[in-house]
């Protein structure tokens, strides 16, 4: 059975576990029709038995009423004719007695009716009309108690037969809590049978988009959901087959155009210097053409092995580091630049330490100085702030220029992905800046996002994870 489940269609497990989940209503039905049907018999029986004890006793009291005017007129006039009479309804009282007796069980009462019946059959011949008078009436009185005693066994019966329906009330409602436990418990199991592989599905899918390891565990379930998963796994391991290809593309391609990219700018470097000889106005001009060209190519070059060493880095390093030193040395090595373009820094940065990998958290600062000295307006101010905010460290990187529409701020984050805003330097860019800037925060364990500020028409944040290491 275990191996049909597991190998069957995911139109079979839905259709078996619909089949599993009617089985406890059925058997709730057949329960609640077999106690409705016993209630009902034992009604009909009890309603039968009550009806023919009912024509019993007024029988019988009619029956009395005939018996005392028969021996009276039989004590005035005596005549065969009307001893017959006597007879044939105290015999016919007596076999009433006798059915209204089984019934009620070994009572006094019944055997003083009966023992009275007996000296009233046998001696109402010979006794005269005073002397019956004590018999008729002990007898009619005896008759009023068993009247009574019927009716009392009557309710009786009826209590009974509360009692009886209601205990199948109370049987039938634990079997219908019983039943429904074991259909909520049949569902769980057939609804964990269907979404135990889509658990798993969603883990490889997400394995796969966040380029985490693969799950080595063989998905197992029905048919079509174990296919999916198989046609994952091949997705994941040709994404992995084509991941390696691209690193290995970077690589190779930043290394080997590293040097002939070095032959050529120093080639350059000497023409304009006109080491080689005189140059005249329009060589020059092809010569500083060639030379800006390289060097756009090596910032290319160096973007490309930046964001190939990014790749590379399996997880961070942290330590304890003065913020005010990372920032010194960035802002050094960009001074150049944000001088030509009379940009100027504003840092503001109360902390005195911060627990972070240098490396990572210094790629962030290069490329978002970069991104802010080249896409900001001319002689406005760059704006650096780093704070705390709710458990984390916060890091603004802000400049006056182009804003960014919202419908393209989370596709800038991606791989070779760049805005329709011109760059104000002469590099032509590549696309990585902020992709470096997004990978960096995620190995860290934040993230980074485009806001809105009042005081600056771009602003990128950083959000990174306050680390519980306390400084030695």
């Amino acid at each position: 059975m275990r191996f049909s489940l597991q190998t069957a269609s995911l139109r079979q497990l839905v259709l078996l576990s619909f089949f599993l989940a009617l089985i406890p209503v059925a058997v709730l039905l057949w329960q609640s029709h077999k106690a409705l049907s016993g209630v009902s018999q034992n009604a009909v029986a009890e309603a039968e038995i009550s009806v023919a004890s009912v024509r019993r006793a007024e029988n019988m009291q009619n029956l009395v009423v005939d018996i005392e005017r028969a021996v009276r007129q039989h004590a005035v006039v005596k005549t065969d004719a009307l001893a017959r009479v006597a007879r044939t309804h105290l015999a016919s009282y007596q076999q009433l007695l006798q059915q209204v007796c089984s019934n009620l069980g070994p009572l006094q009462l019944c055997l003083q009716q009966q023992l009275q019946l007996t000296v009233l059959l046998d001696s109402f011949s010979t006794l005269s009309s005073a002397e019956l008078e004590p018999l008729t009436q002990q007898f009619r009185q005896q008759q009023h108690q068993l009247t009574q005693q019927i009716w009392q066994l009557l309710e009786q019966n009826l209590q009974q037969q509360q009692r009886f329906v209601v205990e199948s009330q109370q049987q039938l409602a634990w079997q219908t809590v019983a039943l429904v436990l074991l259909t909520l418990l049949l569902v769980l199991w057939a609804s964990g049978r269907i979404t135990a592989p889509v658990r798993k599905l969603d883990k490889m899918i997400r394995a796969i988009g966040q380029q985490h390891q693969f799950p080595d565990e063989k998905l197992t379930g029905p048919r079509e959901l174990t296919e999916l998963g198989e046609q994952l796994r091949w997705l994941s391991s040709r994404l992995q087959q084509l991941e390696a290809l691209r690193l290995i593309l970077l690589r190779h391609a930043s290394h080997e155009l590293k040097t002939p990219l070095s032959s050529i700018r120093e080639g350059c470097s000497l023409l304009s210097e006109q080491l080689v000889g005189p140059l005249n106005k329009q060589q020059l001009e092809v010569v500083g053409l060639l030379n800006g060209s390289a060097d756009r190519l090596s910032v290319l070059t160096e973007q490309l092995l930046d964001y190939n060493r990014l790749l590379q880095q399996a997880k961070p390093e942290p330590d304890w580091h003065s913020p005010q030193q990372l920032f010194s040395d960035c802002f050094n090595d960009h001074a150049l630049s944000l001088q030509q373009r009379n940009q100027a820094i504003e840092l503001s940065c109360q902390l005195s330490a911060i627990y972070t990998d240098a490396t990572l958290f210094r790629r962030i600062l290069d490329n978002l100085i970069n991104n802010a000295q080249a896409y900001g307006s001319q002689g406005s101010p760059v704006w650096v702030k780093l704070y705390l905010q709710e458990h984390q460290l916060v890091l603004d990187v802000a400049n006056n220029g182009n804003p960014i529409p919202t419908a393209f701020r989370e596709k800038l984050f991606e791989p070779f992905q760049r805005g329709t805003t011109p760059r104000f330097d002469a590099v032509q860019g590549s696309g990585l800046g902020l992709s470096i800037v997004a990978d960096c925060a995620r190995l860290l364990g934040g993230h980074a996002d485009i806001i809105d500020v009042i005081y600056a028409d771009v602003c990128i944040r950083v959000r990174l994870p306050l680390l519980e290491e306390k400084p030695g």
